[in-house]
């Protein structure tokens, strides 16, 4: 009873997932331990690269949303023989994939990764003795759907929930064009830089010298690694008939909480109201002050 209440569990969890996909390993996740939220490198407002050299800054953000998804599914069953384990595992999988031929899912979508097959114990207790015995074989695989479609998220979970496939380990979002991105980026962070290093000589009369580049630094969220943990901060308390003090449990869950736009100099594309894969560029230039005579 104790294992079918979690599956359960890890299924409403899946559902109530829609539009915002994560998958269990965000129990894995630094948000989960209340660890400090992973940021990208953004301008650090130090000009002064040096005593007698300066630089100038750019950081520059994009939200994209992805060209497909991948699901991933972990498949498990136990059996007194290693091969019935795995027949009843491969035997999932197959009811799994013919559910998911209605939604245009098959051949070059779907992928089976064989995890592990291990032997299974359990304890027999007599008296105050535990006696540990060996019952059979567990037999772990993985299978991962691609889909292109965003609202193909739930059917997909609720086609894997009917033949017993309960646990959602992650969903990957798929970008595939990374050097067009950076190109991207790159361009739009040399127009920073010169548009920051012509109005300073504009506005305040400070005549500068590219020298080089100081640092150039990519970086991209995917939408799992950008999930928090919250917990309400009141709850409710209680008294036993006998006096003992009762506390209800707070109420925890996980939310989408993305890079901060406020600190990048551009965003070519804002956030929209759903998760999207985050790129970031970092770039900064070296100066010298312009001498008397330099064109």
């Amino acid at each position: 009873m104790k294992r079918i209440f979690v599956c359960l569990v890890l299924l409403l969890a899946a559902l109530s997932a829609s539009g915002q996909e994560t998958g269990n390993r965000i129990y894995g996740n630094s948000g989960y331990y209340q660890q400090p939220k992973r940021e990208p490198q953004a301008n650090s407002g130090t000009l002064g690269a040096n005593t007698t050299g300066f630089a100038i800054e750019a950081s520059i953000l994009t939200n994209l949303k992805p060209d497909a998804f991948v699901a991933v599914f972990g498949v498990n069953a136990e059996a007194p023989a290693a091969l019935d384990s795995n027949d009843k595992v491969n035997l999932k999988i197959t009811q799994f994939t013919r559910q998911l031929s209605p939604l245009g899912i098959t051949g070059g979508d779907l992928f089976v990764d064989f995890i592990r097959q291990n032997r299974v114990y359990d304890y027999s207790v007599s008296s105050n003795r535990a006696v540990e015995n060996f019952t059979g074989f567990e037999t772990k695989k993985t299978v991962a759907v691609r889909y292109r479609n965003r609202e193909l998220f739930e059917p997909i979970v609720r086609a894997a929930a009917s033949v017993q496939v309960f646990d959602l380990v992650k969903v990957d979002y798929i970008v595939t064009d990374f050097e067009k991105v950076r190109a991207t980026l790159f361009d739009e962070a040399v127009k920073v830089i010169k548009s920051k290093e012509a109005r300073y000589l504009k506005s305040l009369g400070v005549s500068l010298t590219p020298i080089g580049l100081a640092n150039e630094k990519y970086d991209v969220s995917y939408p799992s690694q950008a999930y928090q943990r919250y917990q309400a901060f009141e709850t409710g308390q209680g008294y036993a008939s006998n006096g003992s003090s009762v506390v209800q449990r707070k109420a925890s869950t996980f939310f989408y909480d993305p890079f901060d736009a406020g600190r990048f100099d551009v965003v070519l594309a804002p956030m929209g109201i759903e998760p999207a894969v985050q790129f970031t560029l970092y770039l900064r230039m070296q100066y010298q002050p312009r001498t008397t005579g330099e064109g």
